[in-house]
């Protein structure tokens, strides 16, 4: 997967079966790093919510800014200030702030999810990752073959989330378990900006692409991915002395 070429990622969603709506992911280059924006339209569980991620990455691919907002029964935003240089993380809630010491490097759940694409660790290994009021840990399981295609997968804990990437690196399946019900988000296509192009707004997708039950083909996908997650083996809760390795990723 090429960093460096703008393009969105879009999935349907699903949660208890159901369909539950879609959700894009864009990826926008930028001269000191990248942008990464997730827009989704939630209508499963209810209430039915708006959300958009935003965050800018620098070049190894660690966050400067963060904002979240979700809009659903009220209006929930959040912004994270990442400053290496000052040592500090500032968050902002509604009119509350909050300063926490930046002592490592540390995540967004987007920039998490590009940093768990890029981990080299072997199946049964364990990486840990500096989150904002916690941390993740992130399992190699072993490989899954599906519709002919080899697919990495990776355990998030705490919760139970699954994150599939295929060869190319791009993100094609995640599992979250909600309550009693498992929430899916299926990779149906990639589109790639040309020169001048735009990104439709989501909520401007024509509603025959949203609901249909297929994938539609848009320019660069790769084919669809379904799968059906059993459950994991046990999670080591000791990474060893085996040897962990990350590939790092730099964005120009």
């Amino acid at each position: 997967m090429d960093w460096a070429v703008p393009q969105a990622l879009r999935y349907s969603l699903r949660y208890a079966g159901h369909p539950a709506g879609e959700q894009r992911l864009t990826l926008e280059p930028r001269r000191d790093g990248l942008r990464v924006v997730l827009e989704a339209t939630v209508e499963l569980p209810l209430p039915k919510t708006r959300q958009r991620w935003e965050s800018e990455l620098d070049r190894e691919g660690l966050p400067r800014r963060y904002r979240e907002r979700v809009e659903g029964n009220g209006a929930r935003v959040m912004e994270v200030e990442f400053s290496r240089e000052d040592g500090l993380v500032t968050v902002s809630q509604g009119k509350d702030d909050f300063a926490i010491p930046y002592l490592t490097q540390m995540h967004d759940p987007l920039s998490l999810i590009l940093a768990v694409g890029a981990l080299d660790i072997e199946v049964g290994q364990i990486e840990k990752f500096a989150l904002v009021g916690g941390r993740a840990y992130v399992e190699r399981l072993p490989d899954q073959t599906i519709e002919e295609r080899t697919l990495r997968v990776y355990r998030l804990r705490p919760g139970l989330s699954l994150l599939y990437f295929d060869q190319e690196g791009y993100p094609v399946r995640l599992t979250q378990k909600v309550g009693e019900h498992v929430f899916e988000a299926d990779l149906v296509g990639v589109q790639r900006l040309e020169a001048g192009q735009r990104f439709e707004p989501l909520e401007q997708t024509p509603k025959t692409q949203r609901d249909s039950s297929r994938p539609r083909v848009v320019s660069g996908e790769p084919p669809k991915t379904r799968a059906v997650s059993g459950e994991p083996p046990k999670e080591q809760e000791n990474g060893g002395s085996s040897r962990r390795r990350r590939r790092r990723r730099r964005y120009s």
